[in-house]
């Protein structure tokens, strides 16, 4: 019945407002598909050859702007009453490891949450539940100077570690999209595990992780987005561990010390910094392509 409606719905006729936004956001994504190839081919190209002829985008290749990242990149470290050089690569390697260690914890801590709060009815889940809830509605830049006076008082300040305690209390509302999957799964599932055998760890890692693994893949990229887009928290709690975002940033702004070539900083190289960023975020979707938003019955949930 409902692959017949779907058929149908194929088969009408687009009314004048649904044409019109459809070749909208045709337009629109040719533009953006666009302006990437553009700018990813300018990233091979010197400034010169682009302002003289920027439509020719595979003339005068070279990958002299890519050298000069990690040459010219680069920003200071204090370090026992000194400082040292701190260069495009080690950057690079700090937005990995915030990003990726932070958005794994984010991650696979709130599907246990949710999964803990929506499976087992008493009261210790109802006021874990209900907390998540409130701390959803609390200002999140009037926390910041209470925060960073706690990551100080802890020892976390300027630690990778710590910075993903504090990211973690930021964000909860992947919690709810865990919540309302984790509810709907059948607890049969569970009962049929203990009589095998099995215990409540067996049923979570065994059962319930396997089947959310499609929603686990979603959201785990899209906190490893949020933690590498982020510019807030690694500028406040990570003043030593310069994350790659945070280096393009200060360099197009002139802030920073984090460019030692020519100033002010030719557009090429920046294309080049800028795609060098891009690239985790592609490779990750690349990899989570197929279970990204996949089709949740396939792990065996059944209306």
């Amino acid at each position: 019945m409902a692959q017949t409606k779907l058929k149908n719905f194929g088969k009408r006729k687009l009314s004048v407002f649904e044409l019109i936004v459809m070749v909208l956001l045709i337009a629109y994504c040719v533009a953006v598909v666009a302006l990437l190839v553009w700018g990813f081919m300018a990233s091979f190209r010197t400034d010169q050859s682009v302002a003289q002829r920027p439509w020719a985008m595979f003339e005068d290749l070279t990958i002299d702007n890519y050298l000069e990242v990690f040459d010219n990149f680069k920003t200071f470290k204090y370090v026992d009453g000194g400082t040292r050089t701190v260069y495009f690569e080690e950057m690079f390697l700090n937005s990995l490891l915030y990003a990726g260690g932070g958005a794994l914890m984010q991650t696979l801590c709130t599907a246990i949450v949710a999964y803990l709060t929506a499976k087992y009815d008493n009261l210790c889940s109802k006021i874990v539940h209900y907390t998540v809830i409130v701390t959803l509605s609390l200002p999140i830049v009037g926390n910041l100077a209470s925060m960073l006076q706690i990551t100080k008082a802890l020892g976390l300040f300027d630690n990778i570690v710590g910075s993903w305690i504090m990211k973690f209390g930021f964000n909860n509302i992947y919690y709810l999209i865990f919540y309302a999957f984790f509810k709907k799964v059948p607890w049969e599932y569970a009962e049929s595990t203990f009589l095998d055998g099995g215990n409540h760890y067996t049923v979570f890692f065994r059962i319930m992780l396997p089947l959310a693994m499609p929603l686990i893949a979603t959201v785990f990229l899209l906190n490893f987005i949020q933690y590498w887009n982020d510019f807030e928290t690694p500028y406040m709690f990570l003043p030593n561990h310069t994350t790659a975002g945070i280096m393009l940033y200060m360099s197009i702004i002139g802030g920073g010390g984090s460019w030692s070539g020519p100033s002010p900083i030719p557009l090429t190289p920046q294309l080049a910094a800028a795609f060098m960023v891009f690239l985790p975020i592609f490779i990750l979707f690349l990899v989570f392509r197929n279970k990204i938003m996949g089709n949740l019955s396939e792990g065996g949930i059944k209306g």
